[in-house]
């Protein structure tokens, strides 16, 4: 298993693709912050206008929170956003990188050389799971620190009181779990798929339409029957934001580390059963 991870490691590293994500990823991030000044500078009071549209959205069966946006200019500060750094733009890359490294390994002929020599078809998944979650939180960690520190640069990090910092290590740590949960889905997308271009577009679409149709439905529900259904609450997306903008409640917590879970596990025993009942080609 330490074999399969270590060379997992090496095809990683050598991988244009995954250097490519970090790449982008550290230049979004930064350049966000500098879009994120330019906008407070212009607006002003940013948050009365977002608070607007989020309940114009909620009266329309929408269910979308905007959180606690800081509401001007002044109030901005490296630690205010810091959580909000982790829903950023790293799904998508991590969606990208993760279909090209499991897809490229069936699209090479690697996946079937491996199965046969002296390894088990759990372990070969459970390396790449251990090694695309690794990744995953390397690609995040680095777009967070790289926004973190233009953001210090332009407003300062500002002040952190001891409950302010058991929330950012509280928030941090669940939105880990929630990218685990997303890089565990890829992955098993990636298996379920066995090709690069048809894992890339699969795990795309996976991320970005299911979280809006899903809402639509809860759109059209509200208007057919005048009723609120709340469905969304429990996609990785929608409590990924919810922790980095929202306050840190007992009840939001809970319900995050619980999809978390949930979706880490799930996805994982459906990769790891569809894997070892189906042939390599």
């Amino acid at each position: 298993m330490l074999h399969l991870i270590q060379s997992d490691l090496y095809k990683l590293r050598k991988a244009k693709s995954f250097w490519i994500c970090i790449i982008v990823a550290v230049v979004l991030s930064s350049v966000m912050m500098f879009f994120l000044d330019f906008t407070y500078k212009a607006m002003g009071n940013v948050q009365s206008q977002a608070q607007a549209d989020e309940q114009m959205l909620q009266e329309n069966g929408v269910n979308i929170s905007m959180g606690n946006l800081p509401a001007n200019h002044d109030d901005l500060s490296a630690s205010a956003l810091l959580l909000s750094q982790f829903a950023s733009n790293t799904s998508i890359l991590m969606a990208v990188f993760l279909s090209l490294f499991v897809g490229s390994e069936f699209t090479h002929g690697t996946m079937k050389n491996l199965a046969s020599k002296n390894f088990s078809r759990t372990q070969i998944y459970l390396s790449k799971l251990i090694v695309g979650i690794g990744a995953s939180f390397f690609l995040t960690l680095l777009s967070v620190a790289a926004s973190t520190t233009v953001a210090t640069a332009l407003w300062g990090f500002g002040d952190v009181s001891s409950s302010m910092k058991s929330t950012l290590i509280k928030g941090s740590l669940i939105e880990l779990l929630l990218i685990a949960a997303f890089a565990s889905l890829f992955i098993m997308f990636s298996m379920l798929v066995r090709q690069n271009g048809a894992s890339l577009a699969t795990n795309i679409c996976v991320l970005e339409f299911v979280s809006l149709f899903i809402m639509i439905g809860e759109m059209l529900f509200k208007k057919l029957f005048g009723k609120t259904v709340t469905l969304s609450d429990y996609l990785l997306s929608m409590n990924m934001n919810e922790v980095a903008t929202n306050t840190l409640t007992g009840k939001l917590m809970t319900r995050s580390i619980l999809v978390g879970i949930f979706f880490l596990v799930v996805s994982t025993c459906i990769g790891l059963y569809t894997f070892n009942k189906r042939d390599i080609k």
